[in-house]
């Protein structure tokens, strides 16, 4: 049977609400409520810490999401790391993942997250076929020919295959998500809104990882 992933819309509070105001902020997440753990758990490149958010460009949860994931990257712990995963929902983000490990390649993909994000959201850009995309990018200022190139090379499909493996390996079915220490997967529907999703992440980075 053919799994089905789709883009989670739901912002409703789950219990923790809006954790960010100081009340709620005391109050501790609930396994299996506002997160879930791992079995087994997951490798991670980094034992200091690591958070992984998958998303999907096309994904207005993803979108709305962005902000509270900014501002929880001003402030995160310089050791811990963060890495952004794209995933496929549907056919048509199939295009958004390769052109998000194009842009990973090329060292590219901090500086212009925003940028395609906008022009997905904002401008309603399909970013479908490769022609779309090479326009959009030379808007954004890169080699069009390097990144045609490297958009169709083998590094990068082994990535998407990559991304398309590690959904099911931390049993995800919807995006944004996130993953804490390859231990624990939480998300705004999960935590009960985007903020309180944040809030949620720190406190799994705060739990033991032996």
């Amino acid at each position: 049977m053919k799994r089905r992933t789709f883009c989670t819309t739901s912002l409703t509070a789950l219990g923790l609400g809006a954790m960010g105001t100081r009340s709620q902020a005391q109050t501790k997440p609930i396994e299996g409520k506002h997160y879930r753990r791992l079995a087994p758990p997951q490798p991670v490149s980094n034992d200091k810490g690591e958070v992984l958010e998958f998303f999907w460009y096309g994904c207005p949860a993803c979108y709305r999401t962005e902000p509270s994931v900014k501002q929880w990257l001003a402030r995160k712990p310089a050791q811990v790391s963060f890495k952004r995963s794209a995933q496929i929902i549907h056919t048509i983000s199939r295009s958004h993942q390769r052109m998000f490990f194009t842009l990973d390649q090329l060292g590219l993909s901090d500086s212009l997250h925003t940028p395609v994000f906008d022009a997905v959201q904002k401008d309603s850009s399909a970013l479908q076929e490769l022609p779309e995309i090479l326009a959009l990018m030379g808007k954004l200022g890169v080699d069009t020919a390097k990144f045609g190139q490297v958009y169709q090379s083998f590094a990068v499909a082994s990535r998407c295959r990559q991304a398309d493996q590690m959904m099911s390996t931390y049993g995800l079915n919807s995006v944004p998500s996130f993953a804490v220490n390859g231990r624990y997967v939480t998300s705004p529907s999960m935590a009960g809104g985007e903020a309180a999703c944040m809030a949620v992440v720190d406190y799994l980075l705060s739990l033991p990882t032996a």
